[in-house]
């Protein structure tokens, strides 16, 4: 074991081996050995190295690997060279790994390596909240107003603008903003500069109801199930831009509700890709275990529910005369629960606060993605709980990609010392452009991914499905009389779909149930193993203590 080696594991640039750990127990042990006979000139130098090799140790744990988990038998991509003019189909995850350095490659960027003094998940959700960002991501934003069947408004901001980027094929991003954010957060801006700026897309941030200073004109703000909003959006920036292929990212509540919306799609989606990046998942088991900590309980939650009813006490006048909303009862309450049971559940027609956590869940819409998706997860995140990670129904879609660090916090990921930038944004643009650059022709000229509604399932399943007169049944489980309120436009009616294609997506779910396991590169070193990293330490660590207790 050479020096350069040992450097390099310590610096975090190489993955320690099990050769490694008994070298190293071996070497260490010749080295107490060498200890106990000498006259003690070596403990000045080695007290004066402890403090580096300490710092190096802590640096290395507190690196952090991408950690890659999808389906085993992935889906196919379309790829099309313009030079040859020919197409050909490729594994959608080789793909991905060969294009995004910053997903497979921990030399090229697969690694987050945090901000020294920001190593918990905590400080980096604090700084990511409280930071001053408005000197940094400049962006001319071109806003325009969009008015909803029900009377509600929403705003688009256009980056660049209509007027600086006239209508055409160029790919365009939509993005979604977390929970009561807009197109002014630091995240967003950060992925458009680099969107827009350097690679020259555009980009479209969809600002929900009542955010970034987006009027209320209805008696209805938004929450994570509703989606004919974005449905809304997305068709109208389609007519826009009848020529440009379409991608999304959505961030914290804005990526539930997206995937919630492709999933809804399925093969229909105007969408290319998606991204979800700090998604909750599971709404009520997030709601559980943000309430199960003091932090959590203490803090998160009465801050993220007073940011909600700022909101709302912006806009009382549509609420104080209404049978549905007890803005009193809005006012006293302290947590995101709180404002949800008062507010959310209420006015989108729900009969108790868990159960919209319950169906708003993106996690149960998952495995209806028929879109390429990759969902961003740090697992020290407070609020977007790594339990809630929703593993199987990634690695169940072909289609699907979960990427996890160990680090990061909620929609932080802040690197650098003296000056922090975001790590996720790199990773974010480099699977946009991957998808985007698969096939760059305009869309009248590529062959549509839609199928046919008539075309989905075969003449026999077509003839059986006529013999067996196969009812309707909703996605989501709910009594008659709910299913009734569909006309009346309530969130928790969603689109219907039939049961043979609920059964023909059941056996191909069975037929890889066996082989749903995580497949990694065999030669690409993507993390390095908890009980590797304890092992390390454990071996390192005693060894220097017990030489300096030894030697007093």
């Amino acid at each position: 074991m050479d020096m350069e080696t040992v450097s390099q594991i310590l610096m975090g640039h190489h993955q320690p081996s099990w050769d490694f750990f008994n070298a190293t127990h071996a070497a260490g042990s010749r080295f107490l050995a060498l200890g106990q006979n000498d006259d003690g000139s070596l403990v000045l130098p080695l007290l004066v190295l402890l403090p580096f090799l300490l710092f190096s140790l802590f640096r290395h744990y507190s690196n952090s690997a991408v950690v890659l988990t999808y389906n085993d038998d992935p889906a196919s991509i379309r790829l099309f060279n313009q030079r040859t003019g020919k197409e050909q189909t490729e594994n959608l995850i080789d793909y991905i790994l060969k294009k995004c350095p910053s997903l497979s490659d921990p030399s090229k960027g697969a690694m987050f390596r945090p901000t020294l003094w920001m190593t918990s998940g905590h400080l980096q959700t604090a700084y990511a909240a409280y930071r001053d960002f408005n000197s940094a991501y400049k962006i001319p934003y071109e806003r325009e107003l969009l008015a909803t069947p029900d009377g509600g408004t929403v705003s688009i901001d256009w980056a660049p603008s209509i007027k600086t980027m006239p209508a055409d094929d160029t790919p365009t991003l939509v993005l979604l903003h977390g929970l009561t954010g807009g197109s002014h957060e630091s995240y967003i801006r950060a992925l458009v500069e680099t969107m827009t700026k350097d690679h020259g897309y555009r980009c479209v941030v969809f600002n929900a109801r009542a955010c970034a200073n987006t009027e209320l004109t209805s008696a209805q703000l938004y929450c994570g199930s509703w989606t004919e909003d974005l449905r809304m959006v997305v068709k109208h920036i389609r007519n826009t831009l009848p020529e440009s292929k379409l991608m999304s990212v959505g961030f914290s509540l804005g990526a539930n509700i997206l995937m919630n919306y492709m999933g809804e799609e399925g093969d229909q989606c105007e969408f290319l890709g998606a991204m979800s990046v700090g998604n909750p998942f599971d709404l009520m088991g997030t709601c559980l275990a943000i309430e199960r900590g003091w932090l959590g309980s203490k803090i998160y939650s009465p801050a993220m529910g007073g940011n909600l009813r700022r909101i709302f006490m912006k806009h009382t006048k549509w609420f104080e005369n209404s049978e549905i909303v007890d803005v009193d009862l809005v006012l006293r309450g302290k947590s995101i629960r709180d404002f949800d049971d008062a507010v959310t559940r209420r006015v989108f027609k729900y009969r108790t606060v868990h159960e919209y956590y319950r169906m708003a869940s993106s996690s149960q819409r998952l495995l209806d993605i028929k879109r390429p998706f990759l969902c961003l997860n740090a697992l020290d995140d407070p609020i977007a709980v790594s339990e809630c990670l929703p593993r199987d129904e990634v690695k169940g879609n072909p289609f699907g990609l979960l990427a996890t660090t160990a680090r990061g916090g909620h929609l932080g990921w802040f690197e650098g010392f003296w000056s922090q930038e975001r790590w996720c944004t790199k990773p974010l643009a480099e699977f946009c452009i991957a998808l985007f650059e698969a096939d760059r022709r305009p869309v009248s000229c590529t062959p549509s991914n839609k199928p046919k509604v008539a075309d989905v399932s075969t003449l026999e399943d077509k003839k059986k499905q006529q013999d067996e007169k196969t009812p309707l049944e909703s996605h989501i489980v709910r009594d008659v009389e709910t299913l009734k309120n569909l006309d009346q436009g309530g969130a928790t009616t969603k689109p219907l779909r039939n049961k043979l294609a609920a059964e023909d997506t059941q056996k191909e779910r069975s037929s890889n149930n066996h082989n749903n396991v995580v497949r990694r590169k065999k030669n690409s070193l993507l993390a390095i193993r908890p009980f590797a990293r304890k092992s390390f330490l454990a071996t390192i660590l005693p060894l220097i203590i017990y030489y300096i207790m030894k030697r007093r």
